[in-house]
């Protein structure tokens, strides 16, 4: 059974973000050739769910998959900084690349975050050792067919992190319907793996939090 609203989500979605930290800009946040498609980042709540995360777990070693402009990276670089951590970020676009290194070197992250210019889908076969915490925000239609690899990437106890996961409740344009139906199946695929334990939460465009058993 859902658990009854009691209050309206817009309206206490706005007052969370009241209460939140504002989040630090990026340096560079638009590129000049409006022909690179740049894919949507984490939204501020879900940002302080990541950080959060990172924190609480002391994670040390942490796949970003989907750089963008560099904000989720800066996030987790911050978040994992304190303890030592690293995180390794995966774009695909090496144009929107250096855009992201110029940010995370603004942030003075350059030591912490390290991007690899490379397909995500193909790169994750040629990672070696565990990761604490995984942040997926690649493309949707390479979600499900990442999933188990990433499963097996991840170390006990850790975290997915799932971000769109409620695309397939969401007005897209027609042009996005394809993400929706690939998003539900991926939805699915979470339920369904018995290796890990999901929620999912309703905060900007959905986001699923997957333990590893």
């Amino acid at each position: 059974m859902a658990d009854p609203l009691a209050y309206d989500m817009p309206r206490a979605l706005a007052y969370i973000e009241s209460l939140q930290r504002a989040p630090d800009r990026l340096v560079v946040e638009e590129i000049p050739d409006k022909t690179i498609r740049i894919q949507p980042t984490i939204g501020m709540i879900a940002a302080g769910l990541v950080d959060l995360l990172v924190r609480c777990g002391r994670t040390t070693r942490i796949l970003d998959i989907g750089t963008s402009m560099g904000y989720s990276a800066c996030v987790l670089g911050r978040a994992a900084r304190p303890q030592g951590g690293r995180v390794l970020s995966i774009e695909v676009d090496e144009r929107i690349a250096r855009v992201a290194r110029e940010n995370i070197a603004a942030a003075g992250l350059a030591d912490t975050v390290e991007i690899l210019v490379a397909d995500a889908k193909a790169a994750i076969r040629e990672l070696d050792g565990r990761f604490g915490l995984i942040l997926q925000d690649g493309h949707k239609d390479d979600y499900l067919p990442m999933l188990d690899r990433l499963i097996e990437l991840l170390e006990p106890a850790g975290c997915l992190i799932s971000d769109d996961v409620l695309f397939p409740v969401m007005n897209l344009p027609v042009s996005a319907m394809g993400w929706a139906r690939a998003i539900d199946r991926y939805n699915q695929g979470l339920k369904s793996r018995s290796q890990l334990h999901t929620i999912w939460l309703p905060i900007g465009d959905g986001i699923a939090v997957s333990v590893k058993a």
